[in-house]
């Protein structure tokens, strides 16, 4: 009775025995699926620094090459500026010298006496004096006769036929022009030629024609 007993003990502690084995043995490997799974990466401290130090160097190279962009755009602007400072001072200047212009062509067209023409001497020496200043601050006239209309530097005031210029050409100056550097200050009006038509077809259509801008 006892020796049944005994074996009976003797199985029951095997089974118990096999679950522990069974059940250390499913632990082991889910801790060895688990370090496999999520591994820990060892960085080394001198790599991760070189990579730091690589991207603040790539930020300050493009901070300083914006740095110049703004610099170099900041001093086109204010050369620019600088170069046209004095453009509403010459315009002022330029409408003077219309007025000399006309008064040494009235005068000089005119049968005048020993005073008439040393008002006129006078009169042109101020005008003399007036161009230096403004060819001094680079401002220069504005050729515009028997030129080729360019709309950039002249003015039309009004088209009319001619056989004697080829059309779209500069017929007769109105008033010059005057140019500050590579800008028009003021463009001369002119006169520009059109195509010559025969007076019976044109039905008088060879007088001048005002020019709509």
């Amino acid at each position: 009775m006892s020796e049944k007993k005994n074996k009976k003990n003797v199985a029951i502690v095997d089974d118990n025995f096999e679950e522990e084995v069974e059940s250390d043995g499913a632990t082991d490997s889910d801790q060895e699926s688990v370090a496999s799974a999520d591994p820990i990466e060892q960085l080394d401290p001198l790599e991760q620094l070189r990579g730091e130090m690589a991207e603040w160097k790539d930020k300050y190279l493009r901070s300083k090459a914006e740095q110049q962009n703004i610099a170099r755009r900041s001093s086109n602007e204010i050369s620019e500026a600088l170069r046209y400072a004095g453009t509403g001072l010459l315009k002022s200047v330029i409408e003077v010298m219309d007025d000399l212009d006309r008064t040494v062509e009235a005068v000089d067209g005119a049968d005048g006496n020993n005073s008439e023409n040393a008002l006129l001497d006078g009169v042109r020496l101020v005008r003399d004096k007036l161009q230096k200043i403004l060819t001094d601050n680079h401002v220069e006239i504005i050729d515009a006769s028997d030129a080729v209309f360019d709309p950039m530097q002249h003015e039309a005031l009004m088209q009319q036929p001619s056989a004697d210029h080829e059309p779209g050409r500069v017929m007769q100056q109105i008033q010059k022009g005057y140019r500050l550097h590579d800008r028009v200050l003021r463009a001369a009006k002119v006169i520009v030629s059109a195509s010559a038509v025969d007076g019976d077809d044109a039905n008088g259509s060879d007088e001048a024609t005002a020019f709509n801008e």
